[in-house]
């Protein structure tokens, strides 16, 4: 072989073939070397680890491989922060004094989101900070309490990132009723927080919008490829068209399919149901079940879908990945499984549980290494 190979350039198969043989952290590793090898490492199989925030450390567990790493992430206790949501390597992590974190699992690194007392622009909502741990959302006279008690069981967030040019968007919903949002673009100068007033039982983020599912069960549509959020009416296919909701559905979360589909992912209280997805016919103008997902899979809250492994080893396409307090059976039943979260297989409507890498005071997320 010559000496003066370019291995920037390798051919596109044969890198492929070469990044799916390695091991996770080296490819994580390797699709950094050049901008090609970051392209083709991005129609690599993607799938979930699992991330167990304890004390001092942290547990990565890669499920394909069995493997379980421990990191030391940020130094500080982790059973003080929460993780709202994921992106790729990234965390979005909120401490007690209502600080915001992006931290990549992976390499510990670090971007701090303005606090939420800086400016909001233009906007006539101001944060005013109570104290360390509190402060007030005004608007007009009229004040709202936001403290650490609104994340502990927030699932209402969304995180997008660019890894190499350091772009994210970041959302929460705060009281149910005003969308919080945060948006850096490299080389465009601080917009600040922006505060959009509108329902918002559910949201997911792709490709500059956010999807918002309302108490009435409609979808809006909020352009973010702008300086502020901007709702979105025409092309809105979802407004005309409400989700039929029911009383069997125990939790409801809606994901972004690659193709750009709104797809409903339901659990449901039938024991023998567990869980369903469903999206609108626009040709009949009605929501229908969703027996296969194709190559993609999801994990339940994560608001997009993924490319999943094609080949079955515990977690492939078709597959939903979700957590012990997704699903309501085990509540019903009562029992402290050996595991706390669980793999659906759409095909076979069935549950492979997975074990417990932690002790009950932990805290577990699902998340997707290299999702772009």
């Amino acid at each position: 072989m010559s000496r003066n190979v370019d291995w920037s350039k390798l051919c596109p198969d044969l890198l492929r073939s070469i990044f799916e043989s390695l091991s996770s952290l080296d490819f994580h590793r390797a699709k950094t070397v050049c901008s090609n090898w970051y392209t083709v490492s991005r129609t690599c199989p993607l799938y979930p680890w699992r991330i167990v925030l304890q004390g001092q450390n942290s547990l990565l567990y890669d499920p394909i491989q069995d493997k379980v790493y421990h990191k030391n992430l940020l130094g500080i206790d982790l059973s003080e922060v929460h993780c709202l949501a994921s992106y790729s390597n990234w965390l979005l992590l909120v401490d007690p004094c209502l600080h915001f974190h992006l931290l990549n699992v992976f390499t510990s690194e670090t971007i701090s989101v303005p606090s939420l007392d800086s400016s909001l622009g233009d906007s006539p909502y101001r944060f005013v900070r109570n104290d360390l741990y509190e402060c007030f959302l005004e608007l007009y006279g009229t004040k709202f309490l936001v403290s650490w008690d609104d994340f502990k069981f927030s699932k209402t967030a969304v995180l997008w990132i660019n890894e190499r040019k350091g772009d994210f968007v970041v959302a929460w919903a705060i009281k149910q009723f005003y969308i919080l949002s945060y948006k850096k673009i490299a080389n465009d100068g601080d917009k600040g927080w922006r505060i959009t007033c509108t329902q918002c039982e559910d949201m997911a983020y792709k490709d500059n919008k956010l999807y918002v599912y309302t108490f009435d069960h409609y979808i809006n549509v909020l352009d973010f490829s702008g300086d502020c959020p901007k709702e979105t009416i025409e092309g809105n296919h979802y407004l005309n068209h409400p989700f039929p909701f029911v009383d069997t559905i125990y939790k409801m979360r809606i994901a972004i399919a690659n193709s750009g589909e709104v797809l409903i992912v339901l659990s449901l209280k039938e024991l023998n149901r567990k869980f369903c997805i469903c999206k609108l016919n626009l040709e009949v103008g009605e929501w229908e079940r969703v027996d296969s997902l194709g190559d993609e899979m999801l994990i339940f809250g994560h608001g997009v879908t993924i490319r999943g492994p094609v080949k079955d080893r515990g977690i492939k396409s078709g597959s939903i990945c979700f957590l012990d307090d997704d699903h309501l059976s085990d509540n019903y039943l009562g029992t402290r499984r050996e595991a706390n979260c669980g793999v659906f297989d759409l095909a076979t409507r069935t549950i492979t549980w997975h074990t417990r890498l932690d002790d009950w005071s932990s805290k577990i997320y699902w998340f997707v290494p290299g999702q772009a």
